[in-house]
């Protein structure tokens, strides 16, 4: 049953893979939160999915799920698909969380926006780096001055996954490269520090199926600040950020996206440490900020309004273009 009006929201969740069952997991450690319905292709899959998971109910189709009487539609399908569910889901009257990058392309993010604000419904990216604690309180160490001015940000986010492991990522049918799954880490970080950037400068490396391997980007901004972003798919990396200001910096620790340590370091070598202290996987934040929402009737989340989603889409839009990495139905 639904519970729009009782202290537990109930989430379906559209996809039975990784994403979606650490996302279900996580929920253990949101008080309120429960996975009251999961839907797959195969009510086999759906079936498997929900047995983690008591009471929740199995759906053999993402039609019967977006039917059925839950509070949110979790999307957790490979990328190509986001559009496609989000606006199934929307359709039918439910809320969206949608799994990043929100969508392949900002052509999509749009259509799927459009309708929802259309349908009056609450709809997110879950960007799921943008509502961790460490990143809020990155926000208001910028907020305080204590950097000085920002001119320089710098992020790195690699990781080894080769194709035999993770086929997804290599196949252009399915939205893969290392941009959309690794390198939209890198490009949200600078985007909240920095904001949209006026030029873009990148590299790109491609594989023989034609995604990108590796990317390296120099954004420029009015102020003449500078993000320096890499990802790659091809090995490990350091995974850090450091927001360079005039007066000090502040220093991510691998992993930079995910729940981790930082140090606040003067011009004059002084330091603060923030460290790590946080529980669970960190994917229930978004949750949290989602059913905030939907209580709240608001149709969009000031941590990651709908205009960020669709500027980042389209800066990933553009490096792709210049590029040529394209995929099908482009």
């Amino acid at each position: 049953m639904s519970n729009k009006n009782s202290a537990e929201f109930s989430w379906g969740i559209l996809g039975t893979g990784g994403i979606a069952r650490a996302f279900a997991d996580d929920l253990a450690h949101a008080s309120g939160h429960r996975v009251g319905a999961v839907g797959s292709r195969t009510l086999a899959s759906a079936t498997d999915f929900s047995q983690r998971y008591p009471g929740s109910i199995a759906f053999g189709s993402y039609e019967d799920l977006v039917a059925s009487d839950v509070d949110a539609i979790y999307v957790a399908t490979p990328h190509t698909f986001h559009a496609e569910h989000s606006l199934l889901a929307l359709s039918a009257g439910k809320p969206v969380l949608c799994e990043k990058p929100f969508t392949i392309n900002a052509a999509q993010a749009r259509s799927v926006v459009d309708l929802a604000r259309s349908q009056g419904l609450p709809l997110l990216e879950a960007i799921w780096t943008r509502f961790l604690p460490h990143i809020q309180v990155m926000q208001q160490i910028i907020d305080s001055g204590v950097l000085g001015e920002i001119l320089t940000v710098s992020a790195d986010h690699g990781q080894y996954l080769p194709r035999e492991k993770h086929p997804r990522l290599w196949e252009p049918e399915l939205g893969g490269g290392a941009l959309l799954d690794l390198g939209i880490y890198s490009i949200t970080l600078a985007h909240l520090v920095l904001g949209a950037p006026t030029k873009v400068v990148s590299d790109v490396s491609k594989t023989a199926e034609g995604v990108d391997l590796q990317t390296s980007m120099i954004f420029h901004y009015p102020t003449g600040a500078q993000a320096i972003l890499t990802c790659t798919m091809a090995n490990r990396t350091s995974i850090t950020a450091t927001i360079a200001g005039s007066k000090a910096r502040l220093e991510l620790d691998s992993s930079f996206y995910a729940p981790t340590s930082m140090r606040l370091i003067t011009r004059d070598g002084e330091v603060t440490q923030y460290p790590n202290t946080y529980v669970g996987h960190g994917l229930r934040e978004e949750a949290i900020e989602f059913a905030r929402m939907v209580r709240a009737g608001e149709m969009e989340s000031p941590l990651m309004p709908h205009q960020r989603t669709i500027e980042i889409m389209e800066l990933m839009d553009s490096i792709r273009a210049e590029h040529a990495v394209v995929y099908p139905g482009e």
